[in-house]
């Protein structure tokens, strides 16, 4: 009887179970959740291309800008601003790249590879952010050396926390390797995700292009640790195909123009636009070499405001411009030969960014120019890495970057007469004395890339042009010296301590003046 009850009460519980799990699956599925049918993963791109422009911009404004004498400022020693024009250390910008790109960007170009590898229908998707990723993580790796990369924004796919730093060299050669086997499986005949991607609209020929010059740039940079696996990749990327035209050039631009949310308005033109934010000056070593070439960038680039709030106030009078000198602040600005004291103001005798094409917050932010890359191809022919004619691409370049500041503003257009004219005063050195060749190409390469504080401050160093000389304010961090690197995020040596102490010993003293695998030019 006994045995009976129980089986009629298992069977029973059966019965019930089976009918309750009709509907488990249902009751338990969160009807606000995205699955992956729903949802497609080009939306990330967009995303992750508008916030590499964002968040970022106050360590190549304050540190790179100023490390490379293109920006100057006469804050001192706890102001929040212009930090590398002493070489001071400022906590939130030091590590404001750092955080942007592993806060956001690095994680949102990881969810893209994860979600489409292997899937045919987002292949292009698919090597656009394994390109992108080499944008990202190359700037983040020259201004601090070793970082986490292969293991880096893998804590929700493998359980990884605490990323290993990686080496700067397997960075480089991996990034080399994933931009030649990306350009290599774009296919136009596929999907080209054009509603997504603000920086080409899914154009693949400008994708292939831009593979190529990440490549030429990466391999560039090898030159001095490295030159024969710089000549390597140097020529693969020419063969392959670089940019040729100005509308080549990778840029983001801001979506607001009213700067009612700085999310959406270039981060750039942001800080340096009018308002309470302080716009800096530009530094004398830059305005001397313009005013001194009589280059017509100048009148673009430069302006006086007597009061810096009010864009309107603006003086662009030749007679009065004249750059600040790097390294001073109100109590020693007094004692310098460049200072007025007839003139009202301290700094407001001094030039600023021309607002009217620099600081639109619609306007674009560049990434990596035409001009660039043509000066970085004269500088291979100079080696002898490629054919071709140094002084074709030299003048090339010289043009390119005088006609790109069209992008910025229409007003900023600079006619070919203007441009013969430079290039007829300021004519290619020639081939037969290699160091001042590489010398003028490199001078000119800093001032294409004004306002590109990442990619200038990796040129001086890789290249040692132009020739600066170092600040030596009071407390600096590196007493003198040309900065080499910025330091590591103060958290790091507390929440990934095993790995940031790996890092430091295999690298360097975490300070400004410990030098990255590629930096042997000083």
């Amino acid at each position: 009887m006994k045995n009976n009850l129980l089986k009629n009460a298992i069977l029973f519980c059966l019965v019930i179970l089976a009918s309750c799990d009709q509907g488990f699956e249902e009751l338990n599925k969160d009807p606000n959740a995205v699955t992956a049918d729903q949802f497609n993963p080009s939306f990330l791109l967009t995303t992750a291309q508008l916030k590499s422009a964002q968040g970022d911009h106050n360590t190549s404004l304050y540190y790179g800008t100023c490390f490379v004498q293109q920006m100057a400022s006469l804050s001192n020693v706890g102001i929040f601003d212009y930090h590398g024009d002493k070489y001071v250390y400022h906590k939130g910008n030091n590590e404001a790249l750092w955080n942007a790109t592993y806060g956001n960007t690095a994680k949102l170009i990881e969810d893209i590879i994860i979600q489409t590898e292997g899937d045919a229908d987002f292949n292009n998707l698919h090597q656009m952010a394994r390109i992108w990723r080499t944008i990202i993580y190359h700037r983040l790796t020259d201004m601090y050396g070793d970082i986490p990369y292969f293991e880096s924004s893998r804590g929700y796919y493998d359980q990884i926390y605490k990323p290993k730093y990686d080496a700067q060299k397997d960075i480089y050669l991996d990034m080399l390797s994933e931009l030649e086997d990306a350009v290599s499986k774009l296919d136009a005949t596929k999907n080209n995700f054009s509603e997504a991607d603000i920086a080409y609209n899914g154009d693949i020929a400008k994708w292939k292009k831009l593979g190529n010059s990440m490549m030429l740039r990466l391999g560039m940079r090898l030159s001095k640790v490295e030159p024969a696996t710089a000549e390597t990749w140097v020529i693969k990327a020419v063969t392959a195909g670089v940019f040729t035209d100005n509308a080549d050039n990778l840029m983001i631009s801001g979506t607001d123009p009213t700067g009612t949310s700085s999310d959406l308005a270039n981060g750039m033109s942001w800080t340096i636009s009018v308002g309470t934010r302080s716009p800096g000056k530009i530094a004398a070593t830059f305005f001397d070499f313009l005013n001194d070439n009589n280059d017509p960038r100048l009148k673009h680039t430069v302006a006086v405001y007597t009061d810096p709030t009010n864009i309107s106030t603006k003086n662009t009078d030749p007679a009065i411009q004249k750059g600040l000198p790097n390294g001073l602040d109100r109590q020693t600005l007094e004692a310098d030969p460049s200072y007025n004291p007839d003139s009202p103001g301290q700094e407001h005798q001094y030039s600023g960014v021309n607002r009217s094409v620099y600081a639109k917050l619609d306007g674009p932010r560049m990434f990596i120019t035409n001009a660039e890359v043509q000066y970085m191809m004269a500088e291979a022919a100079v080696r002898g890495w490629i054919s071709g004619d140094a002084a074709a691409y030299y003048e090339t370049g010289v043009s390119e970057a005088m006609k790109m500041l069209q992008q910025y503003d229409q007003s900023a257009t600079i006619t070919d007469q203007e441009i013969t004219a430079y290039l007829t005063a300021n004519p290619f050195v020639g081939t037969s004395n290699m160091e001042a060749a590489l010398e003028q190409i490199n001078t000119q390469y800093w001032a294409a890339t004004f306002l590109n504080g990442y990619e200038a401050f990796s040129n001086v160093r890789r290249s040692g042009y132009p020739v600066l000389t170092p600040i030596n304010y009071p407390d600096n961090e590196t007493g003198g010296l040309f900065p080499g690197r910025l330091r590591y995020p103060d958290n790091e040596p507390v929440l990934n301590v095993e790995n940031y102490n790996a890092a430091v010993s295999s690298q360097g003293a975490d300070n400004y003046i410990t030098h990255v695998w590629w930096d042997v030019a000083n």
